[in-house]
């Protein structure tokens, strides 16, 4: 499979990691991780069967997928496999949701002036407007 053939739901090699494609716009798709069992479970964890995965081309059935939307470039990307339409569905869901909960934990600080109490803007979701949505574990090996 070659990188034209990247399409939602497709399961996709880019770099090291494994992303299920939610989106593909013109030069870049948007995707969800496949985190091994040895991670942390986190609240945006899907939980993929084994049966949903006989399709996905994937050496190891032991992972979970964590909803929390990225963007790559499609040219970094190798389509290994790929998965039904209803798992695609599943991790919208829990991309949504995770969202809305994570605009709903923006803390408040307290301007030191006035004594007012500011709310920060809340995070977009990505695959909505084009922009990235990184864990705090992408952001600082970004970083670095």
């Amino acid at each position: 499979m070659g990188k034209c053939e990247i399409s939602s739901g497709s399961v996709v090699l880019s770099g090291r990691q494994t992303f299920i494609v939610i989106q593909k716009n013109s030069g870049s798709f948007v995707g969800c991780p496949l985190v091994y069992e040895g991670e942390p479970v986190h609240r945006a964890d899907v939980v993929l069967q084994w049966h949903d995965l006989v399709d996905a081309g994937l050496s190891r059935l032991d992972v979970r997928c964590r909803s929390i939307p990225c963007q790559r470039s499609v040219l970094s990307a190798r389509v290994i496999g790929r998965v039904a339409p209803e798992i695609v569905s599943r991790l919208a869901v829990g991309a949504e949701r995770e969202q809305t909960q994570r605009n709903g934990e923006i803390p408040t600080r307290k301007d030191v002036n006035s004594r007012k109490r500011f709310r920060q803007a809340p995070v977009r979701a990505v695959w909505l407007d084009g922009g990235m949505m990184m864990s705090r574990r992408e952001a600082s090996l970004r970083a670095g």
